[in-house]
């Protein structure tokens, strides 16, 4: 499992993510230029401590987790711009999104808004996740509709079945309502999949 940490500048990520990880990553870096950190964690399981006791296996491997962390944020994060680039990739390949809020306020470390407001930089966030995925939802839609020009007859039926999904999926994002908490039909998820968009995924809030 791969999970990315995301969230404002001097937010805390990369701290959070030496702790997970047990890492010694550089805390502060400011470029977006910087490359993501990556770690791996080892989850402890009881289950398996017990099962390696009775059966004495030569080896023994325990579930891990890996950690993406990108120091910094990107150009434009906070101002409704969405993510784009390579940490758009890099998210993208994530299973889950771990959001790092700062809610410790601290003179020599000054946040990029101004101010120390929990809520207010998790709403932020949430609206970058969706105006990324608008994003790739308007790139996708001008593919679809400039392919359908003198598509065969079964290749437009195909394409406009997956418009139609997207439509619907886009009228709700911009209503601010993540696709994690939109009701999409089982049949038309295999389709989603293949976009990973960000608010799609499982996100907790540390």
């Amino acid at each position: 499992m791969e999970i990315g940490i995301i969230g404002l500048s001097q937010s805390g990520k990369t701290t959070v993510f030496n702790a997970l990880t047990r890492g010694r990553a550089r805390v502060a870096m400011s470029t977006a230029s910087a490359k993501p950190n990556i770690g791996v964690a080892k989850v402890p399981d009881a289950r398996l401590e017990k099962l390696a006791e009775m059966f004495k296996p030569e080896k023994k491997t325990p579930a891990e987790v890996t950690y993406t962390d990108i120091p910094g944020a990107p150009e434009g994060l906070g101002k409704q711009a969405g993510i784009g680039g390579l940490f758009l990739n890099t998210l993208q390949k994530t299973d889950a999104l771990l959001h790092v809020v700062r809610a410790f306020p601290d003179p020599s470390v000054s946040h990029i808004a101004g101010s120390v407001d929990p809520w207010r930089d998790i709403a932020t966030l949430d609206l970058e996740l969706l105006f990324s995925d608008l994003g790739i939802l308007q790139r996708r839609l001008e593919k679809i509709e400039a392919g359908m020009k003198g598509a065969k007859p079964a290749q437009r039926e195909i394409a406009e079945k997956e418009r139609v999904v997207l439509d619907r999926i886009k009228a709700q994002l911009e209503q601010n309502v993540p696709l994690r908490a939109q009701q999409i039909a089982e049949i038309d998820r295999p389709l989603l999949a293949n976009y990973q968009f960000l608010t799609a995924k499982p996100l907790l809030v540390v």
